[in-house]
């Protein structure tokens, strides 16, 4: 009994029913005077708690049933749905969240504190995208900056392989460019007639050759102040030579000088 009753006391809970002092008397005892049954056992006269509570039992055994019960009850195992097919959508995403919330997932997606590495520019909107993924999936804090971290790791992978990629390309064609025209000082020569006949074609809002302009196109085509692609140095390279006034303009007329306004490069001056 003794045992039984250190149980109930702790853990029976809310669905205890106390009494108010000298208003205490047992379902089934069957009168309105307090019962004795417990008074003499000493777990009651150190828990007056306790004595509040097993005063709704008009005898030991009410109270052994009592205790039984709610031992069952807190005992019974949690049991996983057989099929998740046999659950209606309610019932899914009332298991899903469950399981989130124990697992210590956030309650919303801006519970999401994701830390990016300096350095490392991200686009708001996917970073939101992402934390609203994570928050469906029931992802906790750390699974949440771990796929974040792989994530940007792959980012990262792939952009070197195509810096890698760009770079021997570049030099690839800057070598056959050499070959083209006579060796590497005037493929270098050429090359920068190239860009700044290019620089002179990036024009602003205001119809004049600006710099801005021609350093977001420079991204586009060039590498290591070279520019990337070999058919663009072929096709260019002898309107560059006119517009700098280095040699014979096409279809028999003069050379002319680069105009007034012309940009010099790397600088662009207008």
């Amino acid at each position: 009994m003794n045992i039984t009753s250190i149980l109930w006391t702790k853990t029976f809970g809310p669905n205890v029913r106390f009494f108010a002092d000298g208003d205490v008397g047992g379902d089934g005892g069957g009168g309105g005077g307090e019962p004795t049954w417990h008074a003499d056992h000493q777990y009651f006269a150190d828990n007056p708690d306790a004595v509040k509570a097993f005063s709704k039992y008009g005898d030991a055994n009410e109270a052994f049933k009592g205790a039984h019960e709610a031992i069952k009850k807190i005992g019974e195992p949690y049991r996983l749905p057989k099929s998740m097919a046999k659950l209606n959508d309610e019932q899914r995403a009332e298991f899903y969240s469950g399981i989130a919330k124990l697992r210590g997932a956030p309650a919303n997606p801006e519970g999401y504190d994701l830390k990016v590495p300096d350095g490392v520019v991200v686009d708001d909107e996917a970073v939101g995208e992402f934390k609203m993924l994570c928050h469906k999936q029931g992802k906790t804090k750390a699974e949440a900056q771990d796929m974040l971290n792989l994530q940007l790791a792959m980012v990262g992978r792939l952009n070197a392989r195509r810096e890698t990629a760009i770079k021997e390309m570049t030099a690839k064609n800057a070598e056959q460019f050499a070959k083209e025209v006579g060796g590497d000082q005037n493929a270098v020569l050429r090359t920068g007639w190239v860009k700044e006949y290019l620089q002179s074609k990036c024009f602003g809002e205001d119809g004049e050759p600006d710099k801005d302009v021609w350093e977001a196109f420079q991204k586009r085509i060039m590498f290591e102040d070279r520019i990337i692609e070999l058919p663009l140095l072929r096709a260019l390279s002898e309107a560059a030579q006119h517009f700098r006034g280095q040699g014979g303009a096409p279809m028999g007329n003069m050379a002319a000088a680069a105009p007034a306004g012309a940009l010099s490069y790397p600088e662009m001056k207008k």
